[in-house]
């Protein structure tokens, strides 16, 4: 299938590079195709599976022969991926790493197998129409993982995730130093998905949450104290400031326990205008700011927590991280 191969067993230990500063593995399952260390920035890879396609479905053994699992192009230069780029072949995962020419996808690339996706995952390419891309994603009616690293994405579009089987969304990982060039992020992008579990987004760009932009649909109607499930929120970008969190922008989680993690930013006091409200929509909620740029001395707009979130002996029940406020 050159310049393609199917991974026949997992049994490959090679780490590829894919950051400066650390070393990754990149996870492929048996019975998956991978596409890397392509030149030719023209390449149609329909052709290639729309030949495969023919030989298995020819096959009258089994019925699971155009079943794969994971689907991984990798180190290439490839610039779009075309209309029903894989025939009738279906992946459960798509994975789109280093890729740096890639900047269009056909609305219908997916199609055949858009009801099989779980898993959709770039890193480094030059992605960025939210519009068309979003489009796409919401094909992919079973989907639990979507992450997006280091690509061109610069805007979430209003209502852009409606999936009830999705638990995370990542935008950047903070501990992977992955970041996304977003500058806006509409309204009630993620409200349609009821089963959220990690959401986070880095961003350089971001200067402001609007009042919308984080409101969650589920109502939860769990015990008080029952944190299995406690929804991750982590927000990262030097652009974000004390005013950047539009009043009730945190305060939208439907008495869901949430914890909000505020990564390397320019928040120098807690404005207890905003913080308080979000503490209060859950008595299990919490706030870390340990990993941002806040004042290392308790700031007067910043005492209202003392009093109230963090003056327990035990420091377990301090319901906010990272400020001089609290004597951890």
């Amino acid at each position: 299938m050159e310049p393609c191969l199917c991974i026949e067993s997992n049994s490959s230990n090679d780490q590829t590079v894919l950051y400066p500063t650390l070393t990754e593995t990149i996870p492929i399952r048996q019975k998956s195709i991978v596409c890397e260390h392509i030149e030719n920035s023209f390449l149609d890879l329909r052709s290639i599976f729309i030949k495969l396609s023919i030989i298995l479905t020819t096959n009258k053994q089994s019925d699971n022969l155009t079943k794969f699992n994971d689907f991984l192009l990798h180190n290439t230069q490839i610039n779009h991926l075309s209309e029903n780029v894989f025939g009738n072949i279906t992946f459960s995962n798509i994975i789109l790493y280093h890729n740096p020419l890639l900047n269009s996808i056909d609305v219908n690339a997916f199609n055949n197998t858009e009801n099989y996706v779980e898993v959709f995952r770039t890193l480094n390419t030059s992605l960025s129409d939210s519009h068309n891309l979003f489009t796409i994603i919401k094909k992919f009616h079973n989907l639990k993982f979507f992450s997006m690293e280091n690509d061109k994405l610069q805007s979430i579009p209003d209502y852009a995730f409606n999936h009830t089987e999705l638990r995370y969304i990542w935008l950047g990982v903070d501990f992977r130093q992955t970041l996304q060039p977003l500058d806006h992020i509409g309204k009630y992008p993620f409200y349609n998905v009821p089963n959220l579990t990690s959401l986070r987004i880095f961003s350089p760009l971001l200067t402001k949450t609007g009042k919308y932009s984080l409101a969650i649909s589920r109502r939860s109607t769990l015990i008080v104290d029952d944190l299995s499930h406690m929804l991750y929120i982590d927000i990262g970008g030097s652009m974000l400031n004390a005013s950047s969190f539009e009043p009730t922008s945190l305060t939208r989680f439907r008495n869901r326990p949430v914890f909000l993690r505020l990564y390397n930013t320019s928040i120098d006091y807690l404005d207890e205008k905003i913080f308080q409200p979000f503490l209060e929509t859950h008595p299990s909620s919490l706030l870390g700011v340990q990993d941002s740029n806040i004042s290392r001395t308790c700031d007067y707009r910043s005492l209202w927590i003392k009093d109230e979130y963090c003056t327990n002996i035990n420091w377990r029940e301090n319901r906010v991280y990272g400020t001089t406020c609290c004597s951890l």
